[in-house]
């Protein structure tokens, strides 16, 4: 169970992109979530939900689920099949990923707990504003923050289109729970819908539009409206705001209005994120601002961090600051761009692990201890060999997984309170 753990979270950075994961990772996958079914269903069960709740593998979860299903139902257990099925189905476009990749990778014939698992989620899911809002027949897949993609895919996503959701309907018959619901199933059997405006767009989704915003002449009053909501914690809170998303927000915005908003929200869920005990050493590139920002967060979750730079000097860690204000300190410090093991065993000294966040590492140095590797543009990382982790790519859910690889590692797992599973 363990292998299958870290091997998905060191996927992490692909996000939604199931398809762009390596060929022998992506084989293996569907099959080792079979293995785990048949050896420990409810093991496998609260995996996937909690693959699906609280990281950005969307898609993956959608994967196991289907891999889940198909080897309960081949083993004649067709039980909690439903219950899983409905587990990963958070977000409305869900259900027609789901049949889609099912019919994609398991043949036109729905088992009837699939149907049923899809059924319960469309009539949790379906109203006028998801109709509105993801009944669009695209993938609406979250893809990898890499900086350059062009080395990675032609752009041509190999995933099955979603089912509309219509579609979905005529397949699983769902029930409609009231009559506003029933209308909604006749609209998208209709084939109508209304487009959703800017004034509708949650405060996550008005970040990616910052600058299409600005650059039409957003007025005055709407700006400061929108600030207000950035200024509030709770709010920041409730959108799950980190700072990797607000510092891409920032660059992104063409107006500076934004910028200290910004910045003071990218510090507001630093405590949300888990402590990391002990001592930590952090290398951290110069060369893109995700990776500074990604490293100064984890450095304020640390007990006790040590952040070096490539040619051997530490940066000092301001507690409780915001990332992207250390990023000033950091762009200032003069650092150099080009990766080399020496300046992290110089720095070793007894540390409880090692975090390297760069764009160039392949393999990390052997110090006998936990390293976690982050090679920024992600998709040339190299092979993970435990307690050596390398991490394509950087989200910013993947800073919350040390502390629960570590937990992992003692049979303490972030969805259940066994142990030794």
């Amino acid at each position: 169970m363990q292998d299958l753990f870290q091997s998905t979270l060191t996927m992490v950075g692909y996000r939604d992109a199931f398809f762009l994961w390596p060929e022998r990772a992506r084989t293996e996958f569907p099959a080792r979530i079979a293995a785990a079914t048949r050896r420990d269903p409810e093991w496998t069960a609260a995996f996937l939900a909690w693959l699906r709740a609280e990281t950005p593998m969307r898609y993956p979860a959608l994967v196991g689920a289907a891999a889940f299903a198909a080897a309960r139902l081949a083993d004649g257990s067709p039980g909690r099949t439903r219950q899983v099925v409905g587990s990963v189905l958070r977000r409305a476009d869900d259900p027609g990923h789901l049949l889609a990749l099912w019919r994609a990778a398991h043949g036109r014939a729905v088992p009837k707990p699939v149907k049923r698992g899809v059924a319960d989620a469309v009539a949790r899911l379906y109203d006028e504003d998801a109709l509105r809002l993801h009944d669009t027949g695209a993938h609406n897949f979250a893809l990898p923050s890499f900086p350059d993609l062009r080395g990675l895919f032609s752009g041509t996503i190999d995933s099955p289109p979603p089912f509309r959701f219509g579609d979905v309907i005529r397949v699983v018959h769902p029930v409609p729970r009231d009559a506003q619901q029933s209308a909604v199933f006749r609209q998208a059997m209709a084939g109508r819908r209304e487009p959703l405006g800017d004034s509708d767009l949650m405060l996550d989704a008005l970040l990616g539009r910052l600058h299409h915003l600005d650059k039409h002449g957003l007025p005055f009053e709407t700006a400061m409206e929108i600030n207000e909501r950035l200024a509030d914690p709770a709010e920041v809170r409730a959108a799950r705001l980190y700072p990797l998303r607000l510092a891409a927000a920032r660059r992104a915005a063409a107006a500076q209005r934004w910028t200290p908003t910004l910045e003071r929200a990218a510090g507001y869920l630093l405590d949300d994120l888990p402590r990391i005990p002990g001592r930590t050493l952090i290398t951290i590139d110069q060369e893109f601002d995700d990776a500074a920002v990604f490293g100064l967060t984890l450095a304020q979750r640390c007990e006790h961090a040590d952040v070096v730079a490539h040619d051997g000097r530490r940066f000092p860690v301001v507690p409780g600051e915001s990332p992207l204000h250390g990023l000033h300190r950091w762009r200032a410090f003069g650092l150099p761009a080009t990766y080399c093991d020496a300046p992290v065993r110089d720095a070793f000294a007894g540390h409880d692990r090692v975090a390297v966040i760069d764009p160039y590492v392949d393999e990390p140095p052997d110090l006998g201890v936990p390293v976690y590797a982050w090679r920024v543009n992600g998709y040339r990382a190299g092979e993970s060999r435990p307690p050596r982790l390398v991490f394509p790519g950087l989200t910013d859910e993947a800073l919350a997984l040390i502390p629960v690889i570590e937990a992992a590692r003692e049979g303490v797992w972030p969805f259940t309170t066994s142990r030794g599973a």
